[in-house]
């Protein structure tokens, strides 16, 4: 659950992103703070200002005690807005999650911010045209995977 969503985000598919949570969890994610539907219309609207983000999950630690359970996963992100410099920024989930009909899904998520940075400088050496590159969408050369995770 935790990868299916920092996947979903990352390639724009809010719909894949959505079936992570729970229909009446809640969400706060510092920025945000409310149930499921209004993270996602928040999302909408927030999501318009951003070229991509990028999502780097490590260091899980979760602890199950039947239909319920509680993790923590280190997170590091950044985000490319329209206009603007890259952010950085290394972040915490805090998250509840739940078993329902046979379905394990995020209840309550809690956002953690432990630091953050921007980066105005552009990379030392480019990358060569010839490497493949992320996209949001169809574009995306791992595109197939996403097809399957629905």
């Amino acid at each position: 659950m935790l990868c299916r969503y920092a996947h979903a985000i990352d390639r724009g598919d809010r719909a894949l992103a959505r079936t992570c949570y729970h229909p009446d969890a809640t969400d706060d994610h510092g920025r945000f703070s409310g149930t499921v539907d209004e993270l996602f219309a928040f999302f909408e609207l927030y999501g318009a200002s951003l070229a991509g983000t990028w999502h780097f999950l490590g260091t899980p630690t979760i602890v199950v005690d039947g239909d319920r359970a509680e993790a923590e996963t280190y997170c590091l992100y950044r985000k490319d807005p329209l206009e603007g410099e890259p952010l950085f920024q290394g972040l915490r989930y805090h998250d509840v999650f739940s078993r329902r009909e046979d379905h394990w899904r995020i209840a309550r998520r809690t956002v953690i911010l432990d630091w953050e940075h921007t980066s105005p400088e552009p990379p030392a050496a480019p990358s060569p045209p010839t490497w493949k590159r992320g996209a949001r969408g169809d574009a995306d050369p791992a595109a197939s995977l996403t097809r399957l995770l629905r």
